[in-house]
């Protein structure tokens, strides 16, 4: 069996000194630990918002409540490995590798819902772009069971794809001199195949598809709806009827409704081409992984790739209060707000 160990080799010079690593990693570890716990009380209040204005009163309340679920899944899986980062950090354990260890254990979970998010988010854009160019048919094609099977299927798919990989990882311990324990990872020639499979998958197949359709349906969506909005109020300003005043209040529903998915698949877009940092540079520099020549940067764009995420999962509550007035009633009951 051919087996790889993961350790330090570092060859050649690095295009940043230790110093300014560790500088960079505290910097942005403190960042993921505070987007980290507004995602877990923001998406945990999401999701309980959702539940009690009815996940399957439309198509885009399960989206969003799937969302909601897999972003607070994703805040809760990570942090194991930043506590994990500051026990090895300032040598608070005699073992070391709880870093390396979390880093199978929970954040690759935490991967795999970022991936199902990634689907969701593109999902949602598309439904909304299909909203507003056909909206005759879009009750027909984008059904609430319709969109309850997309959302298990895109869970099935993803669990398929990434889950065999962790089964190949295997763990050893090395003592040092100083009498404290390492721990190593072991890939096989298999994990390391699946893991370069999966590296491909998630970093170039679904995000770059994301980022086309989500950027092609945004400016679709955005087009569209200006049109739209110039022709609805010719028409309502030339008559006045209670139909008219129905027909307002109904385009006004979709109209905010548009307005939020937009916002948010719009900040999803930004982050979401923020964290291709780490692939974009690791076809573009010589020696960046885990143990080139340029392992610090790599680990650094790698950790900013992270706080992308946190940040973008921490911050829909905000624009759902701001944007959905469906979303801010619901809330204010449940709080006993005014």
């Amino acid at each position: 069996m051919n087996v790889t160990i993961v350790k330090d080799n570092q060859q050649g010079t690095s295009l940043i000194s230790q110093n300014y690593y560790y500088w960079g990693m505290g910097v942005l570890h403190v960042a993921i630990v505070a987007f980290n716990v507004l995602g877990i009380v923001t998406n945990a209040i999401n999701t309980v918002v959702f539940v009690k204005q009815g996940v399957t009163s439309d198509s885009i309340s399960v989206s969003l409540f799937a969302m909601s679920v897999s972003d607070f899944l994703s805040s809760v899986l990570m942090f194991p490995q930043l506590v994990c980062y500051y026990l090895d950090t300032f040598d608070l354990t005699s073992e070391k590798g709880c870093y390396i260890v979390t880093s199978v254990v929970t954040t690759y979970p935490h991967i795999m819902c970022t991936k199902f998010t990634c689907l969701i988010q593109t999902y949602i854009s598309l439904e909304r772009a299909v909203c507003v160019v056909l909206p005759l048919h879009v009750r027909r094609a984008f059904k609430v069971k319709n969109t309850v099977i997309v959302n298990v299927v895109c869970c099935i798919v993803i669990f398929i794809i990434f889950t065999p990989y962790t089964f190949t990882v295997q763990f050893t311990t090395v003592r040092e001199k100083s009498n404290s324990t390492h721990i190593v990872l072991i890939l096989t020639s298999l994990g390391q195949t699946l893991g370069y499979i999966n590296y491909i998958i998630s970093s170039f197949v679904i995000n770059n598809t994301s980022i086309c359709v989500i950027s092609v349906a945004t400016v679709v969506t955005l087009t569209r709806l200006n049109v739209t909005r110039k022709w609805r109020e010719s028409v309502f300003h030339s008559q006045r009827n209670t139909d008219d005043t129905k027909a307002r209040r109904l385009s006004a529903k979709s109209l905010e409704l548009t307005k939020t998915v937009t916002v948010i698949t719009t900040i999803y877009l930004i982050c979401l081409l923020c964290s291709q940092l780490p692939a974009m540079t690791v076809f573009s520099l010589p020696g960046m992984s885990e143990t080139g020549e340029n392992k610090y940067l790599y680990q650094i764009v790698y950790t900013l790739r992270f706080d992308m995420e946190a940040m973008h999962s921490s911050l829909n509550l905000f624009f759902y209060l701001k944007l959905s007035s469906k979303y801010r009633e619901v809330f204010y009951s449940l709080f006993r707000m005014n």
